[in-house]
């Protein structure tokens, strides 16, 4: 039969077995005359915390696993504080990151908060790895500077960066990398003049408004798209509604061709959204956390074993990283990677 050694004295040879309570056996120590219980039985619990990060409630956890709620909470909060923080992983393990980010937050609910809280982060586009993180209140100045602060730590300079039209994202780059070049996102910047000119509810700017959407579709030398702006210009010079459009697109004319200079450099930020629509698919069952501790817990969690999961989809120029995990493209040479999950 198996010894056990004693919790409190340590002891091996002292101990005894007394009675058997459900699944665990209760014993006695001769040597410091103290119980303790033991459950024989395997209980996988790095696979209930990824049923967890895979969206399963602490309930639907319970009945899989015939364990209460409360079990299920301790098990996963003890894993997920094993975990180490996404930022100082990042930090210890990885440093060859490629010249391109995407950026972008991702707002939650957490309870008794009215707004929610965010999570701020961004992807390595060429690499698809996720180095920064980091859960704040709001989409601030304070906050876009701090995580941009995180890349000055672990060394990274990125020289192209990828955004929606977030004047708080842009000015905390540039205030942390004074040579980064901005590509605001013309998904985000289409979506923009449509409210502007409200054409999911009037029909009136809609000839206009795919004129907009075929100029901002490509990429585009400066001659062919001041070719394209003048026609524009031309046609509707007499509407005051359109050339205020058509000025403020000469207005971003910079950060719409930020990608010049990087070869195969994005144009929208869909790389994050994507995994924005796959983090809120995880956290739709979740309905919201019980408090910030937890949230931050969970989503380190969830960015780390998203960085530890391989490819699979991935096509186009990106057809070479399915299979392989985004931890690996980044890491250090020579290292080898703990194992988390």
């Amino acid at each position: 039969m198996k010894k056990y050694s004693c919790p409190h004295c340590q002891t091996t040879t002292s101990v005894i077995r007394k009675t058997k309570r459900g699944k665990s056996i209760r014993y006695f120590c001769k040597a410091c005359t103290k119980y303790f219980s033991i459950s024989p039985h395997f209980f996988n619990t790095i696979a209930l915390l990824n049923d967890h990060l895979d969206g399963l409630s602490f309930r639907k956890l319970a009945a899989k696993y015939n364990i209460s709620k409360s079990h299920a909470w301790d098990i996963c909060n003890e894993q997920l504080q094993r975990l180490p923080d996404n930022n100082q992983f990042t930090h210890k393990y990885c440093s060859r990151f490629s010249s391109t980010l995407v950026v972008d937050g991702k707002y939650f609910k957490v309870k008794g908060k009215k707004y929610g809280y965010c999570l701020l982060w961004g992807v390595d586009y060429f690499r698809h790895d996720i180095p920064i993180s980091i859960v704040a209140p709001s989409e601030n100045y304070h906050n876009w500077a701090r995580y941009f602060s995180y890349y000055r730590i672990i060394s990274d300079h990125p020289e192209l960066l990828v955004c929606d039209d977030n004047v708080n994202i842009k000015m905390a780059a540039r205030a942390r990398f004074p040579a980064v070049t901005i590509q605001t996102c013309t998904n985000h910047f289409k979506e923009n003049i449509r409210r502007t000119l409200k054409t999911r509810s009037d029909d009136t700017y809609k000839p206009f408004m795919r004129s907009i959407e075929a100029i901002l579709a490509h990429k585009r030398t400066d001659a062919d798209m001041f070719k394209q702006l003048q026609n524009l210009w031309d046609t509707h010079q007499h509407d005051p509604v359109c050339l205020s459009v058509l000025a403020n697109i000469q207005k971003y004319h910079h950060e719409l061709t930020g990608y010049r200079g990087v070869t195969a450099a994005p144009i929208t930020t869909n790389i994050i959204e994507s995994l924005n629509s796959h983090l809120q698919a995880r956290l739709k069952p979740l309905r919201s956390f019980e408090n910030v501790r937890h949230a931050k817990l969970w989503l380190n969690g969830y960015v780390l074993r998203r960085r530890y999961t391989k490819w699979t989809d991935c096509k186009g120029k990106f057809r070479n990283l399915n299979g392989k995990r985004g931890v690996d493209m980044t890491k250090k040479h020579g290292i080898v990677l703990p194992t988390y999950f």
